[in-house]
């Protein structure tokens, strides 16, 4: 089915002259490049695609040991079958958005899993967008690769893998469509993996902001005391008085009506309600036990300071073949 609809989109690329319009931004920091070598479900060879991943450590007080995260988000996986088939001319329109370097998303993802298994990690975590509609071929594409690792994975929901044609943040898309990855995302809006040093917190701030039920499990979490790792899609604004990832997420998205970002969590960004006030308070607290935010969402490459102590990355678009590797030690 893969190479079916790859060459239904090839003939409706070439009908309608369609091509890649997004922005390539990738990251100046410390990036390894690996051309690695990936097998689909038929056995086919996709060779020499490109996966850049930052390589970042984060230095945790009274952490003992070295823990390896391999982190990726925004790859907007577009596969459609007649399942989803009133999705199918949407998916091909969409398809080429994603297809960076002329590589399909799909294929990206693949070389990633890839990577991550190969590359002593102990933990895989999807931070969002991963697939661009709540499409059956995205998901069981998706779910196919997950279950080829050996180590764990987290799934944290971005705003559009739960979107279906014009059901965006509506009661049928939560109702209908959410519950369609359940098998990979789990039935909760967040998510908990717990280590007897280290809490990895994934919450689902899909619509830029944070449920009761996300704020009472985090709350619970925090009060263990151990270092947590929190997932979350949409960027943190910082309380430093950086305002530098606002003003680049302005740049590349332009600004709302008031000037602000729209593509943050903060007071001059996506202005938290009063749950997701408390929650954001919550972590940026001088006794926050979070020393590590890692998100998506801008599909750009940014590092931070959120308060004194607690670092965020932001990863680039893995449609582009960006994605992190985060040592903890």
């Amino acid at each position: 089915m893969k190479k079916i609809y790859a060459l239904l989109l090839a003939v409706m690329m070439f009908a309608c002259a369609c091509g890649n319009n997004t922005d390539t931004v990738t990251s100046d920091e410390n990036v390894s490049a690996d051309n690695e070598q990936v097998t689909d479900n038929n056995e086919n060879t996709l060779t020499a695609i490109p996966v850049r991943i930052s390589q970042e450590t984060v230095d945790v007080e009274g952490f003992d040991r070295e823990f390896n995260i391999f982190f990726l988000a925004d790859s907007h996986i577009s596969l459609c079958d007649d399942r989803d088939k009133e999705l199918m001319e949407k998916a091909m329109s969409r398809s080429p958005m994603f297809a960076a370097e002329g590589i399909e998303a799909w294929d990206r993802f693949d070389a990633m899993i890839t990577d991550a298994k190969n590359g002593g990690n102990d933990i895989v975590i999807l931070g969002g967008d991963i697939i661009d509609s709540a499409m059956y071929a995205s998901i069981d594409h998706v779910s196919e690769q997950l279950k080829t690792l050996s180590i764990p994975y987290m799934y944290s929901m971005g705003n559009h893998d739960f979107e279906y044609g014009t059901e965006y943040f509506s009661p049928a898309a939560y109702e209908e469509y959410l519950p369609r990855l359940n098998d990979i995302h789990g039935s909760e809006s967040y998510q908990v993996k717990e280590y007897d040093d280290l809490i990895i917190f994934a919450a689902d701030d899909d619509n830029s902001q944070i449920d009761a039920p996300i704020l009472e499990a985090y709350k619970k979490e925090a009060a263990k005391g151990k270092p947590i790792v929190l997932i979350v899609h949409v960027p943190i604004e910082p309380v430093t008085g950086d305002d530098s990832l606002t003003e680049k997420c302005k740049e590349v998205w332009g600004p709302s009506a008031d000037d602000k970002s729209r593509v943050t969590m903060g007071v001059n960004g996506c202005y938290p309600n009063d749950t997701t006030r408390e929650f954001l308070d919550l972590v940026l607290a001088d006794d926050s036990p979070v020393v590590l935010v890692l998100a998506g969402h801008i599909h750009f490459y940014h590092k931070d300071m959120l308060n004194d102590k607690t670092v965020q990355i932001v990863t680039g678009a893995a449609f582009e073949g960006d994605a992190l590797r985060v040592t903890l030690k």
